[in-house]
């Protein structure tokens, strides 16, 4: 296993812990315990937190066996780097409402995706 995959994993907590504070801050500051209301700021700092915990786990695991089958350093470097800028950058088109952040994010969140799974198709067929 590559010492990389523990950086990525790192990187990536730090994001999901900045996130889900910022959502709990946002969320007490609203004085909403349930739902969004109609409160903009809530609204996309629960969806900033949700869309990374939606889109993460699965790229970490994928990650983890691509790391455990090839053993390819440079690939979890890259990939993961690739990742971790494309959730910075979807994260802050929540917050600043930029729409190309979010098409570059979702962008850089997909491919590693896919990749991915196309790494993991052609070691294991």
């Amino acid at each position: 296993m590559c010492n990389n995959i523990y950086y990525v994993t790192i990187g990536l907590l730090f994001i999901f812990i900045g996130l889900s504070f910022n959502a709990a801050y946002t969320r007490r500051k609203s004085g909403l315990a349930i739902g969004e209301g109609n409160n903009e700021k809530l609204i996309r700092a629960v969806r900033a937190h949700g869309n990374f915990s939606e889109f993460t786990p699965m790229f970490l695991i994928s990650l983890i066996i691509v790391d455990q089958l090839s053993k390819n350093c440079d690939y979890v470097a890259c990939l993961g780097s690739i990742f971790i800028l494309g959730r910075v950058s979807h994260a802050a088109s929540m917050f600043l409402k930029k729409g190309i952040l979010r098409v570059v994010g979702m962008m850089m969140t997909m491919i590693p995706l896919v990749s991915n799974l196309i790494y993991l198709v052609i070691l294991v067929f």
